[in-house]
C-alpha cells in the first residue's frame, strides 16, 4: 500500500504575492504527494509559469476574493484601487486557472454602499456567467474595531454595539446605504436559495468535470 495522500491548506489572504518565491515554493511541493489549497487574487493567471507549477503541484482550489459582481464597488477596497483596475479581466481569468484543472472558489460580499436590490439579482448573473467551480457568499461585517466599523459607527447606522454574536458574515449588523435592513435579509436569502440551489451546484460542478476533462497546462496560451 502507497503512501496516504494528503490534504493541507496554506491559510494566507495572498499566497502568491512574491511570485519568485511562491515559484520556488511550487517546485517543492510537486514532489510530494498530496492535495491542497490556498488564497490568492487574480494575478496568477497572469503569470504562464507560475500557472503551470501551480498546477503540477496538485494545487486542487484557490479561494479569490472578487468582493463584488459590479465594478463601482471595488473603489477603494485597497490603496491602489487594484482590484477595480483587475475588474475587466475577472471572467478570461477564472477561465484560464479553471482550463489548467485548479478550482476557482470565488468570495463575493454583499451590502456595499453601492449596492442597490438589482444588485442581488446581477451577482447571481455574474456567478452563472462566470463557470465559477465553487462560489461562497456573505455579508459585509463591520469587525469591531475596524475602519469599517469605525466608519459606519460614526454614521450611526450600526445595529447594536458590540455586536460580537452577530460577526458571522450571514447577520445583519448595520443598515445599508440603499435598502432596508429587512429587504436586505430578504435579498440576501434568495440569492443563497439561487446560488445554491441543487441544480446550480450540480451545474458548477459538471462544468467544472468538463474542464478537467479538457485540462490544458497554461504553456503556450496567451497572457490576460
Amino acid at each position: 500500500m502507497g503512501p496516504s495522500l494528503y490534504i493541507i491548506e496554506l491559510a494566507d489572504d495572498n499566497t502568491f504575492v512574491d511570485k519568485k518565491w511562491s515559484k520556488e515554493l511550487l517546485r517543492l511541493f510537486s514532489g510530494y504527494r498530496m492535495k491542497w489549497f490556498t488564497e490568492t487574487d487574480i494575478s496568477v493567471a497572469y503569470d504562464d509559469q507560475l500557472l503551470e507549477l501551480l498546477a503540477q503541484s496538485n494545487c486542487s482550489q484557490v479561494l479569490i476574493g472578487f468582493e463584488t459582481a459590479l465594478p463601482a464597488g471595488l473603489k477603494g477596497l485597497d490603496k491602489a484601487n487594484w482590484k477595480y483596475r483587475q475588474f475587466d479581466s475577472y471572467l478570461k481569468a477564472i477561465d484560464k486557472i479553471q482550463s489548467a484543472g485548479i478550482s476557482v472558489n470565488g468570495c463575493f460580499i454583499l451590502g456595499f454602499d453601492t449596492d442597490t436590490p438589482e444588485t442581488f439579482a446581477e451577482t447571481a448573473g455574474f456567478i452563472q456567467e462566470s463557470r465559477l467551480s465553487e462560489v461562497q457568499v456573505t455579508m459585509l461585517t463591520p469587525f469591531p474595531n475596524t475602519a469599517l466599523y469605525h466608519q459606519l459607527k460614526k454614521e450611526h447606522r450600526l445595529l447594536a454595539d458590540p455586536f460580537w454574536n452577530k460577526c458571522t458574515l450571514f447577520d445583519a449588523t448595520f443598515r445599508p446605504k440603499n435598502f432596508s435592513v429587512a429587504d436586505f435579509e430578504v435579498y440576501f436569502q434568495d440569492l443563497m436559495r439561487s446560488v445554491y440551489s441543487e441544480e446550480r451546484v450540480a451545474q458548477r460542478r459538471a462544468t467544472f468535470k468538463q474542464l478537467l476533462r479538457n485540462k490544458i497546462l497554461p504553456n503556450g496560451n496567451e497572457h490576460i
